[in-house]
C-alpha cells in the first residue's frame, strides 16, 4: 500500500537515516524539470482527511478589508529600521515579479501562486509579516513564482521538488502551492548525516547552513514555521515532530561537523517545547507535557508524532549533557507514559486517541516505541511496541451479536470486530455486502427473506496487513406478529 511504503521510509530516514530513494522533480534556473531518485529523501507524508486547500485557509482575514498590505508592511517595516534596506529591496522585487507573473497565467498556475501570495497578504493585514519571516516567505513567493511561472509540472498532492543550488526538500499542496517540508528536510539531513561520503558531508553542511537562513524567531528562540492551513491547524503553525528531528539533526551534524553554531541553533529550537500553544507545542497534561503535532490545534493529540519529538529531545541531551534538555525531555516522558495504553485498543493502535491508525501509521508508532525502548529500556514503551508488533500478526477476531429477526424487513446484522479491517457478510454462503470498519460493535444489513427459518450468517475479515479471520452465527427469521 501508498500509505505503507511512505510512512515507513520517512521512518527509516527520521530515526535511523537509513539511505532510501524517492522521487524529486528538480528544476533549474533555465526551466528545465528532471525527476530523479533522491537516495536521502524520504517519500512524502500521506494527504490528510482534513486537508484545507486554496483561499480557504486565510477566510477569516479575507473577509475583512485589509488595512495593511505586504508593500505597505514592508515599506513600514524599512522605515522603522526593522528591515535593512536591501532586504526590503530583495523583498519587494520578489513580491512584484511574483505579482507581474501572475497575471500572465491562467488556470491551475494562477490558482496556486495567487493563493500563496494570498497567504503572505492575510498575514500583512493581520500583522503577522514580521521582519523575522520575509527570508522565509519571501523565499516560498520567489519558488513558487519559479515553478509555477515556469516549466514546472502541475505537481500531485505530495509530490516532492527541489531547485537546483538549493537542498530545501518542498512539496506540493494543491490549492497552497509547493511549502517547505521541513520534515523531510531534516530528514534528508539525518541521512547525509549518517553517509561516511565526504562529498555528503559538504552535503549536508550547505542543507543545514540553508536551513538557519530561513528559521523564524518563535518562542524565545527559533522555529521553522508553516503558512498554511494542515490537518486542522491554521497558520502560522510549527510540529513537534519537524522541530523535534530538527533538533536531532542540528545536534549530530555539530558533532560530525565541529560545528558549534549548530548546536547553539538546536538549543535555539528548544523554544517551542518550553512555549503552550498557540505559540509553542507544549501542552500541559497530569502527568507532564504532551507536545503538539501541529501548534495551532491542540486538541490532535498524535502518538507518533509526540514520540518521535521525545527521540529528538533525547538524542539532544545525549550529545549536550543539557539540564535544559534532559527537563524537556524527562516532562514529555511523563505525559507519554501516562498516556501510550489510552493509544492501544488491544488489538491494533489509535492514531490520535479516536481513530484507528492505518497500517503505515501503526507500524510508524511502533517502531517509535521500539527507538524510545532503545534508548531507555522503559517497559510501557517496550511492552507497548512488542504489543502492536503482535497485532501486525494477529488476525481479526469477529461475534455474530445479532440473533433473531423478522421476515420481509432488513436485517441489520450486529458483530463485534477487533480492529480495523475490510469485512465481508455472506448469508447463506451468498455474499451481500462489504465495508471497511473499525473496532467495536458493528453493523452491515441484509435485506432479508420472506421465508422464515435459520440463517447462516458468516462475517470474514482481512486487517490492514493481510491477516484474516472469520465468525459464523445463526439468525432466526420469524414472521411478525400481527397487531390488531
Amino acid at each position: 500500500m501508498l500509505r505503507t511504503a511512505v510512512l515507513l521510509a520517512l521512518l527509516s530516514l527520521a530515526l535511523t537515516a537509513t539511505a532510501t530513494a524517492a522521487p524529486v522533480h528538480v528544476l533549474s534556473p533555465g526551466g528545465r524539470e528532471v525527476v530523479r531518485q533522491d537516495r536521502h529523501l524520504p517519500p512524502p507524508d500521506p494527504r490528510p482527511s482534513a486537508l484545507r486547500t486554496g483561499p480557504h485557509a486565510h477566510a477569516a482575514a479575507a473577509r475583512k478589508t485589509p488595512r495593511k498590505t505586504t508593500g505597505t508592511e514592508l515599506l513600514r517595516l524599512r522605515d522603522e529600521g526593522a528591515i535593512a534596506p536591501e532586504l526590503y529591496d530583495a523583498a519587494l522585487a520578489t513580491w512584484k515579479d511574483a505579482r507581474s507573473t501572475l497575471r500572465k497565467l491562467t488556470g491551475r498556475r494562477a490558482v496556486e501562486l495567487g493563493n500563496v501570495m494570498k497567504a503572505v497578504d492575510a498575514l500583512a493585514a493581520t500583522g503577522q509579516l514580521t521582519p523575522g519571516r520575509i527570508p522565509v516567505l519571501f523565499e516560498i513567493i520567489g519558488r513558487n513564482r519559479e515553478w509555477w511561472g515556469g516549466n514546472g509540472s502541475l505537481l500531485s498532492y505530495g509530490a516532492r521538488a527541489k531547485f537546483t543550488g538549493s537542498r530545501i526538500v518542498w512539496q506540493s499542496y494543491p490549492g497552497m502551492g509547493i511549502q517547505p517540508q521541513w520534515l523531510g528536510t531534516f530528514g534528508d539531513a539525518n541521512a547525509l548525516w549518517k553517509s561516511k561520503r565526504k562529498s555528503n558531508a559538504v552535503a549536508l553542511t550547505e542543507l543545514l547552513d540553508e536551513v538557519l537562513r530561513f528559521a523564524s524567531p518563535r518562542a524565545g528562540g527559533i522555529a521553522w514555521e508553516s503558512f498554511f492551513s494542515f490537518s486542522g491547524a491554521p497558520p502560522v503553525w510549527v510540529s513537534a515532530l519537524s522541530q523535534g528531528t530538527g533538533i536531532q539533526a542540528l545536534a549530530r551534524a555539530s558533532q560530525k561537523l565541529a560545528r558549534p553554531d549548530y548546536l547553539e541553533a538546536a538549543t535555539a529550537a528548544l523554544g517551542i517545547f518550553k512555549a503552550p500553544p498557540p505559540e509553542g507545542v507544549a501542552l500541559r497534561t497530569d502527568g507532564g507535557t504532551h507536545y503538539l503535532i501541529y501548534s495551532t490545534n491542540s486538541k490532535l493529540l498524535v502518538l507518533n508524532g509526540f514520540l518521535q519529538s521525545l527521540i529528538g529531545l533525547f538524542d539532544y541531551t545525549q550529545i549536550t549533557g543539557s539540564a535544559e534538555g534532559r527537563a524537556l525531555f524527562d516532562a514529555g516522558d511523563r505525559a507519554a507514559q501516562a498516556e501510550v495504553g489510552n493509544y492501544d485498543t488491544g488489538a491494533w493502535s489509535l492514531y490520535d486517541g479516536a481513530k484507528e491508525s492505518d497500517l503505515g501509521y501503526h507500524q510508524l508508532v511502533r517502531q517509535f516505541l521500539t527507538n524510545l525502548c532503545d534508548r531507555t529500556t522503559t517497559a510501557v514503551y517496550c511492552d507497548t511496541a512488542a504489543a502492536f508488533a503482535e497485532d501486525e500478526v494477529t488476525p481479526p477476531e469477529m461475534r455474530v451479536v445479532t440473533r433473531r429477526a423478522v421476515t420481509k424487513k432488513p436485517v441489520p446484522i450486529r458483530f463485534t470486530l477487533s480492529k480495523v479491517s475490510t469485512v465481508t457478510l455472506y448469508v447463506d454462503d451468498a455474499r451481500i455486502t462489504s465495508a471497511r470498519l473499525g473496532h467495536g460493535t458493528q453493523t452491515l444489513t441484509w435485506p432479508g427473506s420472506s421465508k422464515p427459518g435459520d440463517r447462516t450468517v458468516r462475517i470474514d475479515a482481512t486487517d490492514l496487513a493481510g491477516n484474516r479471520g472469520s465468525a459464523e452465527g445463526v439468525i432466526t427469521l420469524e414472521r411478525a406478529k400481527k397487531t390488531r
